[in-house]
């Protein structure tokens, strides 16, 4: 038995410290992975770094109680025994633990405390042996974190390999810009009353405008899916937490081995992440950060304490304007990854970019907050913003009259804000000279209900206010026609055959066999089918059980002048498009229409 105190320095506080936060980070991971069965990335939702992003992220958190025992062991010595360095790590590591346990914050801290307390019994009269115990493991635990970091990088590094050596230095590049969450109605090139988007309105004079292009769903992933691959959504096997599988080539991958670079710029990191398998293809893909405030979030005391505050609007309120959307990348920074990556490009080899923009999304906070935009309501007060905040999981039967026009004011901010990142991004590739041989399509892979049949958010029916999107094609004049406005309904399954065509690459894929969206501009292409699916709903219904898919599977049809939905217990509806475009008139019931309403039914069963 020792019997001679053992007051340990500050140096071996942080030695302490360090192997306490390597080895609640090592359980936390082990938590994690089996809450996440393991072996389902799809479930993740972090960056592809987190088997060395959880345990530092443990020593991280541990280092501000570490200098606080320092001070105290520089101000009082006394005061600072070995239990009590052991006891305070160990309660602060063993919280992190039990924090990924289902069980109330009270118990954590309980539990954490006990644990903490016997740990401090325990190196009492042992701390000398603990000392040594712990410099020989610490050494193991900190190079098993550098190599897990090395080889996730150079894993990393591996995959993301230049195009192949083709050279095809006449083909044009292609950038693919998805706007989520953007409703066409609420663009002021598409006639929306607000000034929310004047360079798309003044791009859109450059070539082409689609004034009816419908989303394959009302969702992220599988939309995008079917941008990517020109598949139908029903026919992907993207769903809420399954990924896209390989049976279809994507339009990244055709692209990447007819010579040209590809890269991937994601802001909505939830369904464009690499769990996704949208990353399929691109020899760049930037998804999650790898930032000491990403490391920090995988902490479970930092997940915790967020959550916390976010569920307190005063509290909240400390964190609004730049905060207000942290942990998501801006319209900004996508603009300068990109045009970071796209001054690097040779020539000699063409370039694919794909760029998702996240502002629009819910909770409508802007990065900045200011007075620039259309008119309307700004969160000024602790419960506006609490109320954004919380958006999604809010009981919208219960808003008043001032909260639902705050909520759509800041969606059209956020538009606003999108646009004029837009038209930066248009310029700054005018000066450089590289949008004469570029061809861009601008779209969104869903809208954004706001009260339209007293829904609220997407994903949650097939009405036009999800699924109608902007669609702007720009390019050379050889390829794209200027000031052309097309009012045929188009689907945006198409736009994978479109950018192989302005590409001029061809591909006997049968997947591509879609109509280029060019040829439809010139009256040229035929017109597919323009259909929409929603296989199931999401995980936590914004409208609390009362959004449409809750019945059922559903699918809708675009033709004839008509959208047709059938939902999935079996009831139908059928919308003028020309004279109902709020669709606030179903005409199944309307014997004049019994015709276009079966021929309908027939197409959509196919």
């Amino acid at each position: 038995m020792e019997t001679k105190p053992f007051r340990p320095s500050p140096s071996t506080i942080v030695l302490w410290a360090v192997w306490f936060g390597l080895m609640g980070g090592y359980i936390e991971l082990a938590a994690f992975l089996l809450k996440c069965n393991w072996l389902d990335p799809r479930n993740y939702n972090t960056s592809r770094h987190f088997p060395w992003m959880y345990p530092v992220a443990g020593v991280l958190v541990l280092l501000p109680p570490a200098a606080a025992l320092i001070i105290l062991r520089l101000i009082r010595p006394a005061w600072v025994s070995a239990a009590i360095v052991i006891g305070s790590l160990c309660f602060v590591s063993a919280l992190g633990v039990c924090f990924r346990a289902p069980i109330s914050t009270v118990a954590c801290i309980l539990l954490a405390a006990g644990i903490a307390y016997q740990a401090a019994r325990f190196v009492r009269t042992r701390a000398e042996t603990f000392n040594r115990w712990i410099k020989r493991s610490l050494l193991v635990l900190m190079i098993s974190v550098c190599f897990t970091a090395v080889a996730i990088s150079v894993g990393g590094v591996s995959g993301n390999r230049s195009a192949e050596s083709k050279s095809i230095s006449t083909a044009k590049n292609v950038v693919l810009i998805v706007l989520d969450t953007v409703r066409a109605d609420h663009l002021s090139a598409y006639g929306y009353d607000k000034q929310t988007s004047p360079n798309l309105s003044r791009i859109a004079d450059r070539g082409v405008r689609f004034n009816r292009a419908f989303a394959t769903a009302p969702w992220t992933a599988p939309s995008h899916a079917s941008m990517l691959t020109g598949r139908l959504a029903s026919e992907l096997s993207v769903d809420w937490d399954s990924p896209l599988d390989r049976r279809w080539p994507t339009i990244a991958e055709v692209l990447r081995r007819a010579g040209y670079n590809t890269a991937g710029f994601v802001a909505n990191t939830t369904y464009c992440s690499y769990e996704t398998g949208l990353d399929r293809g691109f020899a760049t893909y930037e998804d999650y950060d790898v930032t000491a405030h990403a490391i920090l979030l995988c902490s479970s005391i930092v997940q915790r304490t967020l959550n916390f505050i976010g569920t307190r609007p005063r509290l909240a309120h400390w964190f609004e304007g730049e905060a207000s959307a942290s942990t998501r990348k801006s319209a900004e920074r996508i603009n300068h990854d990109f045009l970071r990556w796209e001054a690097k490009q040779k020539s000699g080899h063409p370039y694919f970019a794909f760029l998702n923009y996240y502002d629009a999304h819910h909770p409508y906070l802007t990065p900045h907050q200011t007075d620039d935009g259309p008119t309307g309501l700004r969160p000024e007060t602790a419960a506006d913003f609490g109320l954004l905040r919380g958006w999604w999981g809010m009981d919208k039967r219960k808003l008043s009259a001032h909260d639902a026009q705050l909520a759509i004011d800041g969606y059209d901010h956020c538009i606003a804000y999108l646009d004029r990142q837009i038209g930066q991004l248009f310029d700054e590739l005018e000066r450089s000279g590289r949008l004469n041989d570029t061809v861009i399509i601008v779209t969104a892979d869903h809208g954004e209900d706001l009260g339209e049949h007293k829904l609220y958010g997407h994903g949650v029916s097939l009405y036009r206010s999800e699924l109608q999107v902007p669609l702007i094609v720009v390019g050379p004049r050889e390829i794209v026609p200027p000031r052309r406005v097309v009012d045929t309904p188009v689907s945006l399954r198409n736009i994978a055959t479109t950018i192989l065509s302005a590409a001029g690459v061809a591909t006997d894929a049968p997947s591509f066999s879609g109509t280029s969206l060019l040829s439809i501009a010139t009256d040229v292409g035929q017109v597919d089918d323009v259909r929409s699916d929603l296989a199931a709903p999401p995980e936590d219904d914004p409208n609390r059980g009362e959004s449409p898919v809750q019945k059922g599977p559903m699918r809708s049809l675009v033709a004839e002048g008509f959208h047709y939905i059938r939902n999935g217990d079996g009831s139908e509806e059928l919308y003028d498009i020309e004279h109902d475009s709020g669709e606030t008139h179903n005409l199944a019931n309307d014997e004049k229409f019994t015709i276009v309403l079966e021929k309908l039914r027939t197409q959509v069963s196919r």
